[in-house]
């Protein structure tokens, strides 16, 4: 009799919640059966989130129209400006619906910075409520640059949907 077991980690194809009509569910399901060859094996949670990222980084690749991927890297106030870079995952058109809050999760500010300037490239289709909630058309880089300009002492976040899904920067700091 033998001693070894078998294991499997992953989705099964087969069963489970599987929509074939629907390219973003399944651009997943390949990305998860890929991402099997590289499981960790680690089980602290940043391998196990890493590797979540990367299953999600190829199915965006898989089925770049869908890609919901949004990173934001926010500097530090420099003459009472934050510049803030947006980036989308894989570097095409995107319409991304920006707005200001003052928590994770929150919704639209109540109090609005003296402006909020955004860089060459960036389309903005509609202002919702001015300095604090955007519609913007990225460039085809993916790339957008949004400045915040205040002179008094506030924290915000940028909140960003793409694709029915939000994300949320670091702190936006005025000190």
């Amino acid at each position: 009799m033998s001693n070894q077991q078998l294991q499997f980690f992953g989705p099964d194809l087969g069963r489970g919640p599987f929509t074939p009509h629907r390219l973003e569910t399944a651009a997943v399901q390949i990305a998860t059966a890929l991402a099997q060859l590289r499981a960790p094996l680690a089980r602290s949670d940043a391998d196990i989130l890493a590797h979540a990222d990367f299953i999600r980084q190829l199915a965006d690749r898989l089925a770049p129209d869908y890609a919901a991927q949004v990173i934001m890297d926010v500097g530090n106030e420099s003459l009472d400006s934050v510049v803030t870079t947006i980036r989308t995952g894989l570097g095409t058109y995107s319409l991304l619906r920006c707005w200001l809050s003052d928590s994770i999760g929150g919704g639209e500010t109540t109090v609005s910075p003296t402006s909020v300037v955004w860089g060459a490239g960036a389309i903005v289709l509609q202002t919702i409520t001015a300095n604090r909630h955007y519609l913007v058309l990225t460039p085809t880089t993916g790339v957008v640059i949004a400045t915040v300009n205040y002179g008094g002492v506030r924290n915000w976040y940028w909140s960003v949907s793409r694709y029915a899904r939000v994300f949320y920067s670091s702190q936006v700091k005025f000190t």
